[in-house]
């Protein structure tokens, strides 16, 4: 006699099986996006990086210097002083303004002519 199967299967979990995805990537630090912008971008990041520092800073002194009238060079180089520390308090705003605009200035044409020219000359 022949083996009798049941009509009954075995029950199956709701649960779906775990597919095999791959780990996230890495979050790379904040000096190593720098870094890998200055490659891309060579020296249009710098540039960016400078201008913003350099008007972030004169803005803050301007700032400081509507508040009160220096008298001396010594209340004037405190002026500078508290500009610079202030612009260093900011400084995570300034990286991500500089993250945001450089490939935003990358992509006017007579900018990209020059960095796809000159492209050789600090890709590493």
């Amino acid at each position: 006699m022949a083996p009798v199967e049941p009509d009954v299967k075995p029950p199956t979990p709701d649960i779906a099986p775990p597919t095999t995805t791959t780990p996230p990537a890495e979050k790379l630090s904040l000096l190593a996006r720098f870094k890998k912008l200055i490659v891309d971008y060579g020296p249009l990041a710098i540039a960016v990086n400078y201008l913003i520092f350099g008007l972030v800073i004169v803005g803050f002194w301007m700032a400081i210097r509507a508040g009160f009238q220096p008298e001396s060079t010594g209340a004037q180089a405190g002026a500078w002083g508290a500009a610079y520390v202030a612009s260093q308090a900011v400084k995570p705003v300034r990286l991500a303004a500089v993250f945001v605009l450089t490939p935003l200035i990358a992509r006017i044409p007579p900018v990209s002519r020059f960095l796809a020219k000159n492209k050789h000359k600090w890709s590493f």
